[in-house]
């Protein structure tokens, strides 16, 4: 009987990824790297359900709950950290306060600049301009964020910003770049000092934080317990096999995943039942009795004025048809599918299905996704891409232009009138008091003519 440790079976993992599975390497910012003929072969053979879905992602790092294989992308740098196996099991006590380089603590320093930021913009501009009549804003991302190694979170809100940056440009509003190339130099420079301090090599380019920076994620991290493995097993095989079919779990999931389709969501219903519409039809019958009869009539007699009325939103629930059912996982997600369904609206007099953008504004509306929440709304890139394709709004989506400067020449300013605007209250003024002077002049000389003629 053979007892390994955490740490050996991790070095062991460790190379059997490197001789059982072969990745697609992107530098960060650069499109130098190449894919291999093994990658080029998988994505031509690679079909996915969605049309729209041309490129097979790598699997990257789990998320904590193990529902995610692109949560992180894979670590990637010029800078080399401690392993996070190992950083997990280093010793607890010792006679220093602090770690002796960046390695040793898994710290990685780096900086996104404006340039940086600019060139996932313009991959998000090329992107959707290529796309077809379907498109999602989810997919997107993710390609954009395996080409600059990023997270996807983190590729929606620089999207977001950008686009922010470019309305506020066409409104005429000052952006300080001047500023943040300032920024971007000066922090830049302190990254290269402090690298330099503990003779290490800078990152240089951004990088995400490494899976286990913390020591969350895997058992195998968290844990050194010795594990006991018998003396036949072959270690070095069960270690790749282990690899490879976490790949092949990894992309399983990957491959079988459905992503959101950009729609306009005021115009999408939701489901309704056999309950859900009988209601309906029992409000129409009601609204026919009402017309009808004047009592029941929401107007009143007077032909006044009324206020808005209220829009009023109830959501459908047979207890019967949902009495005999278990409370079992199954049950469970299959009730949180079904928030969006039996939603109505009454305004107005009518009673209509709920639309999913009415449903994301109640109180027991679906649990939002960050990545499509930071993208959507009024403001929001996904809703001016959704105007600009299906309402042809002009402006609101993509570059824009600085509003042109009016010349001097051609109008006065507003200040010049205002100066004018004085002159004129100034003279007119002026021209009042002159009268009123010569008005008392001329009073005090006739009473004075009055007193001599009465002596």
């Amino acid at each position: 009987m053979t007892h390994l440790s955490s740490r050996a079976l991790a070095k062991l993992k460790s190379s059997a990824i490197a001789t059982a599975t072969k990745r697609q390497v992107f530098r960060p910012f650069s499109s130098r790297s190449q894919p291999n003929e093994g990658d080029a072969k998988e994505q031509s053979d690679f079909v996915h359900p969605q049309d729209f879905v041309k490129i097979r992602f790598e699997p990257g790092e789990w998320d904590p709950d193990r529902t995610d294989p692109l949560h992180k992308p894979p670590f990637k740098s010029r800078a080399k950290i401690m392993s996070a196996e190992d950083f997990a099991e280093r010793p607890r006590v010792g006679f220093d306060e602090e770690f002796d380089s960046f390695r040793d603590a898994m710290v990685t320093l780096s900086w996104m600049t404006a340039a940086d930021k600019d060139q996932i913009y313009e991959a998000y501009l090329q992107l959707m301009s290529k796309s077809t009549s379907t498109t999602s804003h989810e997919y997107v991302m993710r390609v954009i964020a395996q080409k600059f190694n990023l997270e996807i979170n983190r590729v929606a809100s620089i999207i977001q910003m950008a686009h922010r940056e470019d309305q506020y440009r066409k409104e005429g509003k000052k952006i300080y770049h001047d500023v943040q190339e300032y920024v971007d130099r000066k922090v830049k420079e302190q990254i290269r000092n402090a690298y330099s301090e503990f003779d290490e090599t800078d990152p240089v380019d951004f990088v995400e934080d490494p899976a286990g920076v913390n020591s969350g994620g895997s058992i195998d991290v968290r844990c050194g317990d010795f594990v006991p493995i018998n003396d036949l097993v072959d270690v070095d095989r069960a270690a790749a096999e282990a690899v490879v079919r976490e790949k092949e779990e990894a992309r399983l999931k990957i491959d079988s995943h459905i992503y959101r389709e950009d729609i306009d969501e005021t115009r999408k219903e939701v489901k309704l039942s056999k309950e859900a519409k009988k209601l309906m039809q029992a409000h129409k019958a009601f609204q026919e009795e009402s017309e009808r009869s004047p009592e029941f009539s929401p107007e009143p007699g007077n032909n006044e004025e009324r206020r808005a009325r209220w829009k009023y939103v109830a959501y459908a629930y047979s207890t019967r048809s949902n009495k005999n059912k278990k409370n079992t996982r199954a049950s469970r997600a299959a009730k949180k599918k079904q928030i969006l369904d039996n939603v109505l609206v009454e305004h107005d007099g009518e009673l209509r299905p709920a639309s999913v953008a009415e449903v994301k504004q109640t109180s027991w509306k679906p649990v939002r996704d960050p990545k499509d929440f930071m993208v959507s709304g009024p403001t929001g890139v996904k809703d001016a891409w959704l105007r600009r394709t299906l309402k042809a709004e002009r402006g609101g989506w993509g570059r824009q232009e600085a509003p042109p400067e009016p010349k001097k020449n051609e109008s006065p300013s507003v200040s010049e009138e205002n100066e004018n605007e004085e002159d004129n209250n100034g003279d007119e003024e002026a021209s009042d008091t002159s009268e009123t002077q010569s008005a008392e002049e001329s009073d005090t000389t006739e009473d004075d003519t009055k007193e001599n003629n009465d002596k």
